[in-house]
């Protein structure tokens, strides 16, 4: 057995040789990719910056920054 028929779902396949299913489905993939790559990495994200939140709130208040003053009220 050579390598191609051990694994048939790596093989290459022209994008230029495909019909109108195939670009169809070859491009429905490549988006599906994206769009799931795109919302692990803003899911990434949200996580990181509730953990940052969480833990600056746990942490309490900076000593060296002074609480928030009303300078001029009209």
């Amino acid at each position: 057995m050579n390598e191609s028929e051990e694994r048939p779902e790596e093989r290459l396949v022209e994008f230029e040789r495909l019909n109108m299913l195939g670009r169809l489905v070859c491009l429905g993939g490549l988006a599906t990719r994206l769009t799931t790559g795109a919302i692990s990495a803003a899911a990434r994200r949200a996580a990181d910056i509730y953990t940052d939140a969480e833990k600056a709130f746990k942490e309490g208040r900076d000593p060296n920054v002074e609480d928030a003053r009303i300078l001029d009220e009209e």
